[in-house]
């Protein structure tokens, strides 16, 4: 695994809190900083780079623990294992009929009670890792479920398979690789027309080249366009672990007016070219 960015971030992190030893501060300290950072922004910044909309097709498995009661049947799906928080759920439309989004977010005694009153039939909760939709959806039903999601962890490198391998690229282009050797590298295997992952799934009597590669780093909006944002919170909670208060304060406002005025600004992005109407919905807290 190749993390060429990564490593320099840890080094500026290191540049920027005065310890260039590793004996002042370990190196698996401003690793955790790192990662504690990131995981507070996730927890508050709402901006569309964190935004991603999957699609689900719901199957007869989705339905099965949802016929006991046929005044209050439901669907059951995953939630999203990157997810942080919801933006919409709603039915995609087929050619003959309108979208149908589900605006009315339940608590679980209201959602699971057939007898109790609900503003619309299309409403749905979250249960530990799953959703569950009202009304029963029936099989081929996709659903679109748009969200604010946790990106990859900040170190993340691109597998190295046979999948990554872009045949007709040169290796030292390879969008995915970087070539490397034995000792650091994975390999593969490749034959004129195709790459394999392991020699026995090349055809028999097929000429192969054996190549070793490591990962490139995943693309990361944190640390490919935004590393400061970073590098405050990194030295935000290095401050604690210094227990340095005047470190830990000054770098924690830093931090947290750089997350301020990015949704801020996302606000103002949003208001621009038109009227904004909104639904609100107190989630149940009040």
């Amino acid at each position: 695994m190749t993390a060429v960015r990564y490593e320099a971030l840890v080094s500026k992190v290191r540049d920027w809190a005065n310890k260039p030893l590793e004996a002042s501060i370990p190196k698996s300290v401003i690793e955790d900083c790192l990662n504690y950072s990131a995981d507070e922004i996730y927890r508050t910044l709402r901006i569309p780079p964190l935004e991603k909309t999957v699609k689900y097709t719901v199957t007869d498995t989705d339905n099965a623990g949802a016929v006991f009661n046929d005044f209050n049947r439901y669907t059951t799906i995953p939630i999203p294992k990157d997810l942080i928080r919801f933006i919409y759920l709603r039915q995609t439309p087929d050619p003959q009929k309108q979208s149908i989004v589900f605006n009315e977010y339940t608590d679980e005694r209201t959602f699971f009670d057939a007898n109790s009153f609900k503003f619309s039939r299309y409403n749905w909760i979250r249960k530990g890792d799953n959703m569950y939709i009202h009304p029963m959806l029936p099989a081929g039903t996709v659903l679109e479920i748009h969200y604010y999601r946790r990106l990859a962890p900040l170190n993340a490198a691109y597998l190295v398979i046979s999948n990554n391998y872009e045949m007709g690229t040169a290796d030292a282009s390879q969008p995915y690789l970087t070539p490397s050797n034995s000792t650091d590298g994975t390999p593969l295997y490749v034959t004129s027309t195709a790459c394999y992952n392991a020699i026995a799934d090349v055809p028999s009597g097929t000429t192969y080249t054996t190549k070793y590669f490591v990962g490139k780093e995943v693309p990361h909006w944190l640390k490919d366009n935004n590393e400061r944002l970073l590098i405050w919170g990194a030295l935000f909670n290095l401050g604690a672990y210094l227990q340095d208060d005047v470190m830990e304060a000054r770098y924690n406002k830093k931090f947290t007016d750089n997350i301020t005025s990015l949704n801020q600004e996302e606000k103002m992005r949003r208001a621009l070219g038109g009227n904004i109407q909104v639904t609100f919905n107190s989630q149940n807290m009040i």
